[in-house]
């Protein structure tokens, strides 16, 4: 009994040393876990937000009632801005546009009639106020008598009449003589007869003058003088009468004339919204109604829709203070696979909108270049918030949060793992950048750290 007791004993010994040995030893059991190596890596952080796809859309229609005559276009065909979509039947439209415009030609051609006939009462006025000045010197001459110069001038001419005269009878009276003694010819007697009489006719003359003068002006000269004054004031106020109706007419012309071009004008303009056109460069959308339709206001008739748009994204409140005008986007949608487009914040919304359960803010993003997407199309939008280059990166499931607000990774060195407080810094969604206590080339574990432990044997699976 004592030689199997020692059996026994001996043999739960060599069973208790085999267990430890396996459980410690190069035979015992690796646990596999995901790992990766940490590596150099250019890190993007980004701000994912979802969006839609925008582009302007107008639906087109007739500020007024009609008849569709025309529609020019298809759905999806594309046109250019300003070019003309449908017409409505605009005969009558036509037709009084040109009877406005032979209006407006004609009251036109009736201001140039008025503008001469003002030109020329004016010059009315012009001759009347100078026959009216000239009667009034004259009146006004009468009136003052002669100047003392002018008699002097007048006494003076009558003094050298008297002396002409003087001289003439004697050349007469010398003549004659001569004649009797036959000593001058009939000829040269008529001669200073005619000499004679000349110089007699001078001399009454300038005394006439020179008692005129002094006699002053006659009452009835004064009368005469007067009256033609009279007269003249009459037809110069006459005239400017008439220069004030006829500038009144021209003010009545011009004013019918813009009348006229207004209504001309308004006439060709309705006769222009006839023609429905394109406010921009697009895609025909939608064409509602067809050639014969009853169309008027309001009423669509085609709906054109912008070639490229932006991109609308809602972004959390809490969130919106990390946007910026300026920042980079990278765009991705499910309805396109494989496709990634890029743009930059354009806009920032000044206002928090109230949804259920959330706070949100709109940002307009612009794109790079044209796009394939349809309006409406739902987008994933990633903001590039920073970039750091050359980053030590391990994936974000490798860094565990730590209760001093640090971090801890499980390094696995030599088939076991190693417990490591580190410091990191920005993060993606999928990496984080290991600013101290890691080196690149190192492998951290991805397990749940609720599963791994310091110490622990593991074979680790490498993963991208």
């Amino acid at each position: 009994m004592r030689r199997l007791g020692w059996w026994i004993a001996s043999g739960l010994a060599v069973l208790a040393a085999a267990g430890w040995a396996l459980r410690s030893g190069p035979l015992a059991a690796a646990t596999p876990v995901d790992a990766a190596v940490a590596r150099r890596a250019t890190l993007e952080v980004t701000l994912p937000v979802t969006g839609v796809y925008e582009v302007p859309a107008v639906d087109l229609s007739f500020d007024m009632p009609g008849r569709l005559a025309r529609v020019l276009v298809e759905e999806g065909q594309a046109v250019r801005g300003g070019q003309v979509l449908a017409f409505l039947d605009d005969v009558e439209l036509r037709a009084q546009a040109s009877q406005a415009e032979a209006a407006a030609q004609a009251a036109a051609a009736q201001v140039g009639q008025a503008q001469a006939a003002v030109e020329a009462a004016r010059a009315q006025v012009r001759q009347a106020e100078a026959a009216y000045r000239a009667a009034q010197a004259a009146l006004d001459r009468l009136q003052a008598g002669a100047r003392s110069g002018e008699l002097q001038q007048a006494q003076a001419a009558v003094d050298a009449a008297r002396a002409a005269l003087d001289q003439a009878r004697r050349t007469l009276q010398s003549t004659e003589q001569l004649y009797a003694q036959g000593a001058v010819s009939t000829s040269q007697l008529d001669a200073a007869r005619s000499q004679y009489t000349s110089a007699a006719a001078q001399y009454r003359q300038a005394l006439a003058h020179l008692q005129t003068l002094q006699a002053g002006a006659r009452p009835e000269d004064v009368t005469a003088a007067s009256e033609q004054v009279r007269q003249a004031q009459a037809a110069l106020d006459a005239s400017r009468a008439a220069l004030r109706q006829s500038e009144a007419a021209l003010a009545a012309a011009r004013l019918a004339a813009r009348q006229a071009r207004a209504a001309a004008d308004a006439a060709t303009a309705r006769a222009r919204r006839a023609a429905l056109a394109a406010p921009f460069d697009g895609i025909v959308a939608r064409v509602y109604l067809r050639p014969g339709a009853l169309v008027g206001p309001g009423v669509p008739v085609v709906t054109v829709v912008a070639p490229a748009g932006w991109i609308t994204a809602e972004v959390d409140e809490a969130d919106i203070g990390r946007v910026s005008v300026g920042l980079r986007a990278r765009i991705t949608a499910d309805a396109y696979p494989g496709l990634v487009l890029t743009g930059r914040v354009a806009a920032v919304g000044a206002q928090v909108e109230q949804r259920p359960g959330s706070r949100q803010v709109r940002v307009r993003i612009v794109l790079d270049g044209p796009v394939p997407l349809r309006a409406g199309t739902g987008v994933d939008v990633d903001l590039l918030l920073q970039t750091v280059p050359q980053a030590l990166v391990v994936p974000v499931e490798a860094v565990v949060a730590a209760e001093n607000d640090g971090s801890w990774v499980y390094v696995v060195d030599g088939g076991r793992l190693h417990r490591r407080l580190v410091r990191t810094g920005p993060r993606s969604d999928t990496l984080v950048a290991v600013e101290e206590g890691l080196s690149e080339g190192e492998v951290v574990a991805l397990g749940d750290p609720r599963t791994l432990r310091e110490g622990m044997r593991v074979r680790p699976r490498l993963v991208p």
